[in-house]
């Protein structure tokens, strides 16, 4: 009971907005499933631990991790690519110019792809890199790299779908393939 009041009051919420309201219960469902992550972790990790010891190297040649035996694990912590370029991903392999050399990454790209979004122009594409949803800024364009080893610290004639021809310039590519998210290529050598 509260000082002053004879009856067990916990507050007049009637007021609050509908949307005030959803937005508390979301807020509440993420925390707790970031707590239910965090209790979680310690048992992952040793699950990981003993995967590892009886991994064989020829069959899974990854190591395993403890977010591999996460259950709980929220999206936004996970290593995932944005939804944009998902979609753009899944617009070229729709349209048939998804290369197979970039198909190491495209899973990842497939699960965070939003069904209800089709790019303009999914991609600038040459023989050796990509640049998925690619967007126009003043000394170039910025989107998803996917590119080869061979694209890399030189200057890349890329070709859209809609006929666009543009030179940017690749930076170097450290390993035999890379895919990183919002890269700037520029259109002249840095």
């Amino acid at each position: 009971m509260f000082p002053g009041n004879n009856e067990f009051s916990i507050g007049s919420y009637g007021d609050l907005s509908y949307g005030y309201v959803l937005n508390a219960v979301g807020h509440g469902m993420m925390m707790d499933q970031l707590d239910k992550y965090h209790q979680e972790l310690p048992i992952a990790q040793l699950t990981s631990i003993t995967a590892n010891q009886n991994r064989d190297p020829k069959k899974t040649p990854q190591p395993y991790t403890a977010e591999t035996f996460s259950f709980f694990q929220p999206k936004h912590m996970e290593n995932l690519p944005a939804g944009s370029y998902g979609s753009a991903a899944v617009a070229m392999v729709k349209a048939g110019t998804y290369p197979a050399w970039a198909l190491f990454c495209f899973k990842e790209l497939n699960s965070m792809a939003d069904p209800s979004y089709v790019p303009g122009l999914p991609a600038l594409v040459s023989e050796d890199a990509i640049l998925l949803h690619p967007i126009k800024k003043e000394n170039g364009y910025k989107g998803m790299l996917i590119a080869r080893e061979a694209a890399g610290n030189r200057m890349v004639a890329f070709e859209g779908s809609n006929g666009l021809i543009v030179n940017l310039y690749v930076p170097e590519v450290g390993t035999k393939v890379v895919a990183e998210e919002d890269v700037t290529l520029l259109a002249s050598y840095p």
